[in-house]
């Protein structure tokens, strides 16, 4: 059971994601209804998890999540809005959100993204857009015959990323991107995924 705070500052909206929380089986701890008054609830319930709408009357999400992750390191932000602009999700991701969802997602991607965030995966939702992660010429160099995909999948791995946050990075599934790793891991002789990500960084100062 995750303990959660939500803020948003529509009544109804708030109400819907509660009980949704609810039913999932996390914990609804606290509420707010802006970034003023989310800090305070945070402060005094320490949740594990809060969703933030961004924009609202009494200060906006960014702010906040700035914030809470500041005075509050071990709290992760679900980002929950109705922006779906890579400007919005980059600017969020900057300041320390760790999920980001369009109010338009189902239920089950919004419960996912809580539960990602706890386990300290960086989750983006469909239909927005993702900024742009990692490209192939971080290691264009790296032996072995690998992908595009896969030098993008290394890069990743050689900045310490766990499969959950390469998964939620890149938009793809976890298992994907277990395969993925498998295969840079076999293609550059790696004892393992941490020996890979070696490998890479190696090849990044070369």
């Amino acid at each position: 059971m995750t303990r959660v705070v939500v803020v948003d500052d529509h009544p109804v909206f708030r109400r819907g994601l509660v009980g949704m929380l609810r039913a999932s089986g996390h914990e609804v701890v606290g509420q707010a209804s802006g970034g003023l008054e989310a800090v305070e609830v945070v402060a005094d319930v320490q949740p594990e998890v809060v969703l933030m709408d961004l924009a609202m009357p009494d200060g906006d999400g960014f702010t906040a999540t700035a914030r809470i992750r500041a005075e509050h390191p071990d709290v992760a932000v679900v980002v929950v809005t109705l922006f779906s602009d890579e400007g919005s999700v980059r600017r969020a991701l900057d300041a320390g959100a760790t999920a980001y969802v369009g109010k338009h997602a189902e239920p089950e991607q919004i419960v996912a993204a809580v539960d990602a965030a706890r386990d300290g995966g960086l989750w983006i939702g469909g239909g927005v857009e993702r900024p742009g992660f990692g490209t192939p010429a971080a290691a264009p160099d790296l032996p072995g015959g690998l992908t595009p995909r896969e030098v993008v999948i290394g890069d990743l791995l050689s900045r310490g990323l766990t499969n959950p946050m390469i998964a939620g990075r890149l938009g793809l599934s976890t298992k994907t991107v277990a395969n993925y790793v498998s295969s840079v891991v076999l293609k550059l002789g790696a004892e393992d995924r941490v020996h890979a990500g070696r490998i890479v960084r190696a090849h990044r100062r070369a």
